[in-house]
């Protein structure tokens, strides 16, 4: 069945399998580390307090894809999901391309989130913001499509919000942490606080 015509929860089902079938043969294979289904990220196969995020960030990749195909101009290609696809598209010659690149990797920054800003929005957020490559600030064919609106939000690699999305994530990891401390769950907890230090480099909340 195509990914676009699975349900919410079926799209869970489908990604939850993919995971435990990654996880299972990187073990038998005896490797540490298996891949991200559709995103080809890397993850510590020993550090399952993290699955559920993985499934969840799946999912709402592929709820974005599919949102982009129902937003995007005719001239645009799906949207890419992985970095290697993301890649291909910032190094383009059509400035166009490069938009959707850009695109891509502000919404993976933020972990596929709904709040993000749909295409148009953002690609007129992009032509108004400096740190936009003048290649793509001046295309006529772009500026046509999209006249110049500043968005507040893009930082200088023009990613959207993603200062507050960090935040977000880490305040929801520390909590989790907390709930297995509580729940005595220590070995699972210190990896989480693992987690919370190398995205943070916060050492004085959770001491050794």
């Amino acid at each position: 069945m195509h990914i676009r015509e699975l349900c919410a929860t079926k799209l869970e089902q489908h990604v939850e399998r993919l995971l435990v079938v990654g996880r299972l043969q990187a073990d038998m294979a005896g490797k540490k580390y298996a891949t991200v289904p559709y995103l080809d990220d890397q993850y510590p196969i020993d550090c399952e307090v993290l699955f559920p995020h993985f499934r969840r960030m799946v999912v709402a990749a592929l709820l974005a894809r599919k949102s982009f195909e129902q937003q995007k101009p005719d001239w645009a290609p799906p949207l890419p999901l992985t970095s290697t696809d993301i890649d291909k598209l910032l190094c383009d010659e059509d400035p166009r391309l490069n938009l959707v690149g850009y695109f891509a990797a502000s919404w993976a920054c933020v972990n596929w989130s709904k709040s993000h800003p749909q295409f148009f929005v953002y690609a007129a957020g992009a032509l108004a913001c400096p740190n936009t490559p003048e290649h793509i600030r001046t295309d006529l064919r772009l500026l046509q499509e999209f006249p110049p609106t500043l968005l507040e939000e893009l930082d200088h690699t023009l990613c959207w919000d993603t200062f507050q999305r960090t935040l977000e994530f880490t305040q929801q990891l520390m909590r989790q942490a907390e709930h297995l401390q509580r729940c005595g769950m220590l070995e699972d907890a210190a990896q989480m606080q693992a987690v919370i230090k190398r995205i943070t480099g916060i050492h004085e909340r959770y001491p050794d």
